[in-house]
């Protein structure tokens, strides 16, 4: 990746804009806060690969939300990095990685209690499912946490480095879109989610669509089972 811009065709950017626009007001809604890094969103499409892709770089800062597991005084900081990835001139989306830190915060300090990034790949990857889930321990860099406006002190694990267990969990299209929608269903009530779904439904549909056609005819030959196989199809299995 570089810091050569790239200008998508409207569609492709005017989709992300409205969406992240959709998400801000749902926000608004909620009475809690999103912090954008001053960066317009069409200059975050930078050269990728030469002329043969491009890439979608984003971090967001979500402050002070309510978490229905936490005490009332007590909050929660999340910080979303999204990378994502796609080949020209089509724009499909060929890559997608979607990093999540969840802190616990105390006065000035945010203790991070939970990691996870969701990954894509078209075509597969060997022994990955196609949308996958994984748990780490491993913060979203620092840098990239300053530069959304995240002002806390960091409380890390002792051991940050270590993780032992890669399992990838198979998940449905959690690529940034897909994250930000389960966010708000997670975490600003039911009232806010129905509407927000709502003004976002046409939106999805010009957001540039992930190519995982493997996956599309394992489930049309067996589609009233939801096999574990079906998300390794890439790799030939037989069903």
């Amino acid at each position: 990746m570089t810091d050569k811009p790239v200008t998508p065709p409207n569609k492709v950017s005017s989709a992300y804009e409205d969406f992240v626009e959709a998400f801000r007001l749902a926000v608004e809604d909620a009475n809690v806060e999103v912090v954008f890094p001053p960066r317009p969103l069409r200059s975050c499409f930078t050269e990728f690969g030469g002329n043969t892709a491009a890439a979608f770089e984003r971090c967001l800062y979500l402050k002070n939300w309510p978490c229905r597991k936490l005490p009332q005084n007590r909050r929660l900081a999340i910080v979303i990095k999204a990378l994502e990835t796609f080949e020209r001139p089509s724009w499909s989306l060929s890559k997608s990685s979607v990093y999540l830190n969840y802190f616990v915060v105390d006065g000035t300090t945010a203790e991070l209690v939970q990691s996870l990034h969701y990954d894509f790949v078209a075509g597969g990857q060997t022994d990955h499912p196609f949308f996958h889930l994984q748990l780490t321990n491993e913060p979203i860099p620092e840098l990239d946490l300053r530069n959304t406006g995240f002002d806390l002190q960091l409380k890390l694990p002792d051991q940050p480095s270590r993780c032992w267990v890669t399992t990838r969990i198979p998940t449905p299209d959690m690529t940034f879109a897909s994250v930000l929608y389960c966010v708000v269903a997670d975490h600003l009530g039911a009232g806010i989610f129905r509407q927000f779904a709502e003004k976002i439904d046409s939106i999805q549909d010009r957001l540039p669509s992930p190519g995982f056609e493997d996956l599309k005819n394992s489930l049309r030959q067996s589609s009233v089972h939801f096999k574990s196989s079906h998300w390794f199809a890439h790799m030939k299995l037989v069903h």
